[in-house]
């Protein structure tokens, strides 16, 4: 899937890069953060669920997209860092999270002090389905 750290305290979004097509056995390597008005929005599980969510955000919709419920999100804007799932209710992120399925790794990485940028690229070593580059992107 992927790992994505936010940290509000430095204002950035990190990913990783791999995305992985379990169905074909192939790997890539993208973009995982799409940029929204005034932010990011990282993507975590169904890449099309992210489009539908950027579409939501920007008002292109006005009823909550039906997602798959693998899909999580990260929301960084001047407003905060904020999280949900596959039913959109947005909570805020007073410190730091992490989603994909590196998550508990780095995790574990943000709470002995690392950053966000670190926790990603160690999450990459133990987390099979999260590959380097790490992508920062901050406000």
């Amino acid at each position: 899937m992927t790992t994505i750290v936010g940290d509000w305290s430095r204002k950035t979004l990190v990913a990783d890069s791999q995305f992985s097509d379990d169905e074909a056995g192939i790997k890539y390597f993208e973009e995982k953060i799409i940029p929204i008005d005034g932010g990011w929005l990282g993507v975590a599980g169904n890449w099309a669920d992210g489009e539908k969510v950027v579409d939501y955000l920007n008002k292109k919709t006005k009823v909550k997209p039906k997602l798959k419920s693998d899909s999580s999100f990260l929301k960084l804007t001047k407003d905060g860092l904020f999280s949900c799932g596959n039913d959109l209710d947005w909570e805020r992120v007073r410190t730091f999270m992490a989603i994909g399925s590196g998550a508990m790794a780095a995790e574990v990485c943000m709470r002995m002090g690392l950053s966000a940028e670190e926790a990603v690229k160690w999450a990459c070593n133990v987390d099979l389905k999260s590959h380097e580059p790490i992508k920062t992107y901050a406000l």
